[in-house]
């Protein structure tokens, strides 16, 4: 059987000063909150994405999503609502490192929904306070999950908005058919901030 290099993504220096890994748990394969200071705008600026769940990106390596999120936010951050915006807060709805969404269930099923989510009682950190921590300290916030077939999908979207909803909060373009925020893996970097009205 022909082994199959996976493509590694890294870092642009064109766009990225810094990479900051800040809530992690290496032992049990989660991510909760990554910070990428840009090279243009302001650091003390932040925007706070909300994704579906990490994907491979840590301090070192990236991944195809990462890259297309600094890039539209460096490509913005000129004028408009992104204006002076230098850093980006990346956090999730669920916290566990897989690239295929619909491996998210395998996690559930093995670890329970609390332990995917990252609110456990007994976990090292709260991805909930993780979350409206970051709404804090950002200028806005933008949802980007997408269409999820994970169990209690639109149940943990609920949670995650009543977490931020005193923030203005945006999605990129129109929503998907389905009624989701887009996903970055599917943003034109022309596309437009709409507010999202809770």
């Amino acid at each position: 059987m022909k082994k199959v290099n996976k493509r590694i993504f890294r870092y642009k220096k064109k766009y990225v000063n810094n990479v900051k890994l800040l809530h992690h748990d290496i032992t049990t394969n989660r991510r909760y909150r990554l910070d990428i200071e840009l090279k243009n705008g302001d650091n003390k600026k932040a925007v706070q994405l909300i994704m579906m769940n990490p994907s491979e990106a840590n301090e070192e390596i990236s991944d195809n999503t990462i890259n297309r999120v600094i890039k539209y936010v460096f490509t913005n951050n000129s004028e408009g609502i992104l204006q002076d915006i230098g850093k980006i807060i990346f956090t999730n709805l669920y916290v566990v490192y897989e690239t295929y969404s619909d491996n998210v269930d395998n996690y559930i099923s093995e670890h329970g929904l609390d332990f995917v989510k990252g609110i456990e009682a007994n976990g090292k950190y709260n991805n909930n306070m993780i979350i409206k921590e970051a709404a804090k300290e950002s200028k806005i916030i933008i949802i980007a999950w997408g269409k999820g077939d994970i169990l209690g999908y639109d149940n943990r979207i609920q949670e995650v908005i009543s977490l931020i909803k005193n923030k203005e909060i945006y999605h990129v373009n129109d929503f998907t058919e389905e009624g989701y925020p887009r996903h970055p893996r599917n943003w034109s970097y022309s596309w437009t901030l709409n507010k999202y009205n809770t």
